[in-house]
C-alpha cells in the first residue's frame, strides 16, 4: 500500500505542475476508462484512495501485457493518464511487486 501512495503522490505531483500542452491527457474518466477497455483490452485491477479524495486507477490486460496508472481528480471532473507501459515486470517496477502479486492469475477485474 506505500507503493501506491508513492506512485500517487508521484502522479498528483507531476499532473499538478503540468503545462497545458499535457491536457490531452486528461478528460472525463468514462471517456477515458472506455479508451482503455475498447482500444487495449485493459481492465481496472487496483485502486488506492489519496489525500484530498484523488484515487489512483491501475488497469492492464490478463497478464500485464499492457497496462495504464490513471489518476482521478473527482473535484475537477478529471480522469489524467499518469503512466502507460508494456509487461508485467514494467508495471511491478513502477507501482511494487506487492500490489500486483496475484495479477497474472487473476480472473476478474476489482469490484466483480
Amino acid at each position: 500500500m506505500k507503493t501506491i501512495g508513492l506512485v500517487l503522490c508521484a502522479g498528483l505531483a507531476a499532473l499538478s505542475g503540468a503545462p497545458a500542452s499535457h491536457a490531452a491527457t486528461c478528460a472525463e474518466r468514462n471517456h477515458v476508462v472506455g479508451q482503455l477497455e475498447s482500444r487495449f483490452g485493459e481492465v481496472l485491477i487496483a485502486n488506492a484512495l489519496g489525500t484530498n479524495n484523488a484515487v489512483l486507477e491501475i488497469y492492464a490486460t490478463p497478464g500485464g501485457k499492457t497496462w495504464s496508472i490513471v489518476v482521478i481528480l473527482p473535484e475537477r471532473g478529471l480522469a489524467c493518464l499518469a503512466a502507460t507501459g508494456k509487461g508485467i515486470s514494467d508495471l511491478q517496477a513502477a507501482v511494487g511487486a506487492d500490489v500486483i502479486t496475484g495479477i497474472e492469475k487473476a480472473a476478474y477485474p476489482v469490484g466483480y
